[in-house]
Order: C-alpha cells, then sequence, then structure tokens
C-alpha cells in the first residue's frame, strides 16, 4: 500500500463521521475500541487490522476500500450494497432526496 493511500484513511473517516454525527468516542464505543487506539490510527501512518477496518467502515456505511483509497468512486455495486444496508436509517427527506437524484434525467 503506497503512503498516499494510507494518509487518505483519516480524511476520509473525519468525512464520514461528520457526515453521520459521530463524535471520536460515539464511533469507538460502536467499533469497540478504544479512542486511544482510533488516535494512533488518525495520527500516524498505520492502518487498522482488517477487522477493525471493516467494523469502521460498516458503521460508517462505506467500505474498506473507501476508506483506505482504493475505490474512490461508487459503482452501481457499491451504491446498491450501502443504500440497502442503510435505508432503515435514512429520514423520509433523505429518501425523497435520493429519489429525486434518481428520476433527474
Amino acid at each position: 500500500m503506497t503512503e498516499a493511500k494510507e494518509n487518505v484513511f483519516p480524511t476520509r473517516v473525519r468525512e464520514l463521521m461528520r457526515a453521520h454525527r459521530y463524535s471520536q468516542k460515539k464511533l469507538c464505543e460502536l467499533c469497540g475500541i478504544t479512542e486511544a487506539a482510533f488516535s494512533r490510527y488518525m495520527t500516524s501512518d498505520r492502518l487498522p487490522k482488517t477487522e477493525i477496518l471493516a467494523n469502521i467502515a460498516n458503521i460508517l456505511h462505506t467500505t474498506s476500500d473507501y476508506l483506505i483509497g482504493n475505490d474512490s468512486q461508487y459503482g452501481y455495486d457499491q451504491l446498491k450494497i450501502l443504500l440497502a444496508a442503510t435505508k432503515d436509517d435514512l429520514s423520509k427527506n433523505q429518501r425523497s432526496d435520493l429519489i429525486k437524484i434518481l428520476t433527474d434525467w
């Protein structure tokens, strides 16, 4: 893995935490990791172990590949998986927004 890809992890995690309104403490609780460990992932070039990375991605409704920079664009399959996984968490307004996006040819 290249250095540039490792450095993308903290940026993408922070963006998704903001989008989901998760504090560091809340994300750590949901992922079952300590804040100290999470802080190391965010400030160093070290990535979490595979199972922790997958757990963070799942909590943030994304993929491990996206978090580490292997997937900068979502394709149809990724979008379908994300929507299916998060459909019950979407508000009525969010669902309406998605419908508008999909029907705007």
